[in-house]
């Protein structure tokens, strides 16, 4: 056979391969019931080509179809399992006598935007809420992460991309939930007293983002660590040492105020320390939330 017929039978031979697919595919799709397509696709916002798949693997039934989705979704998360999750969003609520929150991250900044990804963030912020008291995602019982972890791999299909549960608590006592535009920062304040105080006191944390509640909090070798530095510093000065010790001591309510939420300058009153805001409100604990 010379050249040209070689290559005048290969083209023809491409030809009648994806004329062939293109055949088989378009037989495939007429077995597929549409109106169960369109009830599928409604019900699980899976990709048109997903939801063909999984009912023609399961015979059109619908449930078995919805478990064709769910195991390929496993698969497909199981595969993508290191992919990095540097997005996401933040959620608190209440629920019930609780203060939820939950930390869920995702690849793409566009998903953390889907409302798909958002509904799901819900859905699990309310089965958290079911467990009770939570300490921590780390803390759960396997039983109740392989629940959660079920959940993300049964939206993996619709969602397309890793995600990861980076942490879950759940709390009873009268609080103060902040959640800054974006859902990537939230602040949860439990407090007693004025609420609009406790209001301020959320956007300070989220805002400034402090270490400790109060200079108690600050463990004494963080505090020494501190003191020697400055002293360090002051080596040689030819200063009295009881002025030295009043240096240091400025110097160590400065650094404090850098990094404890009582000690900060409020950002509603730059003349004004938090604790001088307060007034008759009184904070026993706050934790910050941030993807």
């Amino acid at each position: 056979m010379d050249g040209n017929h070689f290559w005048a039978w290969s083209i023809w031979w491409r030809i009648v391969v994806k004329y062939t697919i293109f055949l088989l595919d378009n037989f495939l799709c007429m077995s597929v019931d549409m109106k169960l397509l369109k009830e599928l696709r409604a019900m699980t916002h899976a990709p048109l080509k997903d939801c063909k798949d999984a009912l023609l693997e399961s015979g059109n039934d619908l449930d078995g179809a919805q478990d064709w989705l769910r195991q390929k979704g496993a698969l497909k998360a199981a595969k993508n399992a290191d992919r990095a999750t540097h997005e996401g969003i933040v959620v608190v609520k209440k629920i019930g006598d609780l203060n939820v929150w939950l930390k869920l991250a995702c690849e793409t900044d566009f998903v953390a935007k889907n409302d798909t990804f958002r509904n799901l963030a819900q859905e699990i912020v309310e089965i958290v809420a079911s467990y009770g008291e939570v300490d921590n995602y780390e803390g759960l019982e396997q039983e109740k992460k392989d629940a959660l972890n079920k959940v993300l791999q049964d939206n993996f299909v619709t969602i397309g991309e890793n995600m990861q549960i980076a942490d879950v608590f759940a709390k009873p006592g009268n609080a103060y939930m902040y959640t800054h535009p974006g859902d990537k920062v939230a602040a949860v304040v439990y407090y007693d007293g004025n609420e609009e105080n406790a209001k301020q006191v959320a956007l300070q944390i989220a805002a400034m983002n402090p270490t400790y509640l109060s200079a108690d909090d600050v463990p004494q070798t963080e505090k020494d660590e501190l003191i020697a530095w400055f002293k360090e510093e002051l080596e040689g000065s030819g200063k009295p040492a009881d002025i030295i010790d009043n240096i240091i001591a400025g110097k160590l309510n400065k650094k404090l105020s850098e990094f404890v939420l009582l000690e900060q300058v409020s950002i509603f009153d730059d003349s004004k320390k938090v604790k001088a805001t307060l007034g008759d409100t009184t904070v026993s604990w706050y934790i910050r939330l941030a993807i």
